[in-house]
């Protein structure tokens, strides 16, 4: 029989506690959405947002870039996948079945360009890394870092439509560093995570409310999806 840790107790105590709050947090009403890939690996964002050529930055694909895919197939977008694990490219480019309009690059999105060190989870048959201490483990590996502008510069673009992060717990260190409106994002999609308190979360999330992004969808608790409304033309 195993032996329960009493820190795995307390980590599965606190996950529970951030999910019940977070799941009661006000989602903006009258925004339709659209639920894309399994259940799993998907996402809600809002329709009719998206159209042929708009760039979309999924960071911390893991196993399951059915979502990344159904970009693709139903809006036509180009999509830019992006995780340190080398057997998710492996997976990622086989589903993408040659589709130009979808690209890999196996690194971690860091604060700074250089390794960064991440520590693997602490169930072997998963490949995620956390750079946040978010895994029951004293493990670490070093892989390598980029920042969110060298990626831009290396696959040639100069806006991002839609951003989805997934980064283990260091969101909450990263996304403030970032100028969403800056880099044109109109959609963005981000999981949060427990390494975090909640008052950290909610902090995180009125930062993003002040760039003027709303929270429009939930799937289930911890993966939020946030919207900007367009500039309007005058």
């Amino acid at each position: 029989m195993q032996k329960l840790r009493p820190a795995k107790i307390r980590s599965a105590l606190r996950r529970r506690w951030f999910e019940w709050r977070l799941a009661r947090l006000p989602i903006e009403p009258g925004t339709p959405t659209v639920e894309l890939g399994t259940p799993y690996g998907g996402w809600r964002i809002p329709e009719g947002v998206l159209g042929e050529g708009d760039i979309c930055y999924c960071i911390g694909a893991g196993g399951d870039v059915s979502f990344d895919i159904e970009l693709v197939h139903r809006y036509g977008a180009t999509v830019r996948a992006v995780d340190p694990v080398q057997a998710y490219e492996d997976g990622a480019l086989k589903e993408a079945a040659g589709d130009p309009r979808f690209s890999f690059r196996v690194v971690a999105l860091a604060l700074r360009d250089g390794p960064i060190r991440m520590q693997p989870h602490h169930e072997r048959s998963s490949g995620s890394l956390s750079a946040a201490g978010l895994y029951e483990t004293q493990e670490w590996a070093e892989v390598p870092g980029l920042t969110l502008t060298t990626l831009m510069r290396e696959f040639g673009d100069d806006h991002i439509n839609l951003l989805k992060l997934d980064l283990e717990g260091l969101e909450y260190e990263l996304v403030p560093t970032l100028d969403l409106v800056a880099l044109g994002v109109r959609v963005f999609a981000l999981q949060l995570h427990h390494v975090g308190s909640v008052a950290q979360a909610m902090r995180l999330i009125e930062h993003l409310r002040s760039q003027g992004f709303s929270p429009v969808a939930q799937r289930p608790t911890v993966k939020l999806t946030f919207a900007r409304p367009a500039p309007v033309e005058r």
